[in-house]
């Protein structure tokens, strides 16, 4: 019967998560510790005794193992939990955020200074900008940019940034996008707006030199284009 239960859970997470109440999502973080047992009462009791998630989280083992249903292996692995949220949260607080070009272009030179090779980056972001994930392709050759953008599209819908941003360096020396970067700016606008994602600028990079397709107004052009 509870195997069930967990199933109905696990298909109500991946087809709509906004849906799960705190006590529903604290009742699946417990599936790790307590197996084979109902433990929406040991969810519900937790709220109860510490107000929200926030309190549950924020608990000692030996406070946690005063709720009925809470042993040791489940305290431990509450409380290690509750410590990781709270460092990545602090991590957060001080995370790269590229919402202007100063950033953008600071960011970008720093990452691309070691490259003597043409590599591509994708930055996914959140709405003020906070860098969510990077996904890096290196030794870029145009005849794979297809199906580059075909494993970036699984991951912009892995991740749902409310922004993208690419970047590439031209070891050259000439920041001047080609005709090629055009294309592949073009079809990655199409890409992201499919996605429910938006194109924020790509980027060209060589030394501290740094072309910008949102600053130049060219990716405006291009979105006229298309």
């Amino acid at each position: 019967m509870h195997e069930g239960h967990r199933n109905r859970m696990r298909e109500k997470l991946f087809s709509s998560e906004e849906a799960l109440t705190d006590c529903e999502l604290l009742e699946m973080f417990l599936y790790a510790s307590i197996g084979r047992k109902n433990t929406n009462p040991t969810a519900h009791r937790l709220l109860d005794a510490f107000g929200d998630l926030t309190g549950v989280f924020a608990a000692t083992p030996r406070m946690l193992m005063s709720v009925e249903g809470v042993g040791p292996e489940t305290a431990e692995h509450i409380c290690v939990s509750g410590r990781l949220l709270r460092r990545l949260t602090d991590e957060a607080q001080g995370r790269v955020r590229l919402y202007n070009f100063a950033e953008l272009k600071q960011f970008v030179v720093a990452r691309f200074a070691p490259c003597r090779t043409e590599k591509l980056e994708f930055y996914m972001t959140d709405r003020s900008g906070g860098l969510l994930y990077t996904h890096t392709v290196c030794d870029v050759h145009e005849d794979r940019v297809g199906a580059e953008f075909t494993a970036i599209a699984s991951v912009i819908a892995g991740v749902k940034p409310a922004n993208v941003i690419a970047a590439h360096n031209h070891p050259s020396g000439n920041v001047e996008p080609s005709a090629g970067d055009d294309a592949a700016a073009a079809e990655l606008q199409k890409l992201c707006a499919g996605l429910g994602a938006r194109l924020c600028d790509c980027v060209v990079v060589s030394g501290e030199e740094v072309y910008s397709y949102y600053y130049s107004g060219r990716l405006d052009a291009l979105l006229r284009r298309a």
